[in-house]
């Protein structure tokens, strides 16, 4: 298992995916802090936008830059749901992985090494958006204010969490089907909202049967953006509930198919 998960770690690194994402990264945060700098010099004609936004002052925290961002899913969620699969999935249908499960007690170990170093993979991720963020705080702001709070980590934290389940659970989904097609486009429906969209509409034909419910509430996209910056853990303890849950049935399900299924 160990030297299946160094193979693993060894591999994260070296695609070019891995490289062009991180600079993909780079320049969408840029341009973020560089428009929300432009918008804030003009606080006064964009308030009902700022309002939107929840931005109720002229001067940008790190906690508030994180959650316009990384807290709003978008390109930072769909980059990362791309790379996810295509790493999760780069050894399927050759001859090394074949040779590889061949070696292993189990073939869910397979499984186990990619679900390990996509959670790396993720934190690696969360931490070096948190880095470009102070960066770009120093550079359109006033420094990252407030980045020392505890408002601050544990809003971090608390996403970091629900990231790690959506990685882990787009990592099953791609693992379970074999699939890099069905993977991204389960990826980029998560990022880019489509799936809370359905959802929302879901929500208007059960209302219209007499029962008051929001879908959103028990899915991880709809966790990652109810999450606030005010509140004690224990107000958040759906959120947290909610996205072990599919991280749990995502990775059992993957697992299973594993030793069910052959490996080609």
């Amino acid at each position: 298992m160990l030297k299946l998960l160094r193979m693993d770690m060894h591999r994260l690194p070296k695609g070019l995916a891995f490289k062009i994402i991180l600079i993909l990264l780079l320049g969408e945060f840029t341009l973020t802090a560089f428009a929300f700098s432009f918008m804030m010099s003009r606080a006064d004609d964009m308030g009902e936008l700022f309002q939107m936004m929840g931005i109720t002052g002229t001067t940008m925290t790190a906690p508030m830059f994180l959650k316009l961002t990384l807290g709003q899913l978008g390109d930072f969620a769909m980059y990362m749901a791309i790379y996810v699969v295509l790493f999760s999935n780069g050894d399927f249908h050759s001859g090394f992985i074949k040779s590889v499960a061949g070696q292993v007690r189990t073939r869910s170990m397979l499984g186990v090494s990619k679900f390990i170093t996509v959670a790396v993979y993720t934190v690696f991720y969360f931490f070096v958006s948190i880095l470009i963020s102070v960066i770009e705080l120093a550079i359109f702001f006033d420094g990252p204010k407030d980045i020392g709070t505890g408002e601050f980590w544990q809003y971090a934290l608390l996403l970091l969490f629900m990231y790690l389940a959506m990685s882990v659970s787009i990592a099953a989904v791609a693992q379970f089907f074999r699939s890099n097609l069905i993977g991204i486009i389960s990826g980029v429906a998560i990022s880019i909202g489509l799936i809370s969209s359905i959802l929302s509409l879901v929500n208007v034909l059960i209302k219209k049967l007499g029962f008051e419910v929001d879908l959103a509430e028990y899915t991880i996209t709809g966790s990652i953006k109810s999450l606030g910056l005010e509140g004690s853990l224990g107000d958040y303890s759906q959120h947290i509930i909610v996205c072990t849950v599919y991280m749990i049935v995502a990775v059992a399900a993957a697992l299973i198919s594993y030793n069910k299924r052959d490996i080609a």
